[in-house]
């Protein structure tokens, strides 16, 4: 199956369901398929990104001011598609840290944490282990508290990666929880 086939099931499975009254029901399965392809197969290559981002249904490029809501001042491109109630949202911050980032908007802030983790050892299996778990860290930026967890590696050279599981939810209630996962390199600086 090709990559845009790929992409095309995974922004299927990335709509949420919809919520019972007797609780979340939300895993991340789509996101999760999303953000392997695109950031743990074809990422850090951003022009085959594009590529596929530009071949999947219903996606289209983040004007320069959507993309400053996600990146701020920082370069990069990303593509936003609807997935049922949610949007999903694929950025790449350009180096010197170089990013790839699924995010879903509109979520209850649960996932599947199995396949998630599943996912998480896949990843540093594929980038050659040597990873360490981070402790989950909170923090809060104005009117939005974020949980974060995952894994990291630092190369002896300087090199390093790093992903993420992060989700942020605004402090006033009624709001939705965006779930955003990250796959970070940095390449060490030529001498």
């Amino acid at each position: 199956m090709t990559a845009v086939a790929l992409l095309a099931l995974a922004l299927q499975a990335a709509a949420p369901t919809p919520q019972p009254a007797d609780g979340p029901t939300f895993r991340g399965e789509g996101q999760m398929r999303m953000f392997d392809m695109l950031c743990g197969h074809v990422f850090p290559d951003d022009a085959r990104v594009a590529a596929a981002m530009a071949k999947v249904p219903g996606a289209r490029a983040l004007s320069p001011e959507d993309l400053r809501t996600y990146l701020k001042d920082d370069p990069g491109r990303g593509w936003i598609m609807d997935a049922g109630t949610s949007r999903l949202v694929v950025t790449i911050e350009a180096p010197p840290i170089h990013s790839c980032a699924v995010r879903i908007t509109n979520t209850d802030g649960v996932i599947d944490e199995g396949k998630w983790q599943q996912l998480l050892s896949a990843a540093q299996a594929r980038s050659g282990g040597g990873f360490v778990t981070m402790p989950p860290q909170t923090f809060e930026i104005g009117d939005i508290r974020s949980q974060a967890s995952g894994v990291q590696k630092q190369g002896a050279n300087g090199a390093a990666e790093a992903i993420y599981l992060i989700r942020s939810t605004p402090k006033k209630p009624g709001f939705a929880t965006e779930i955003r996962m990250v796959r970070q390199v940095v390449t060490p600086r030529r001498r």
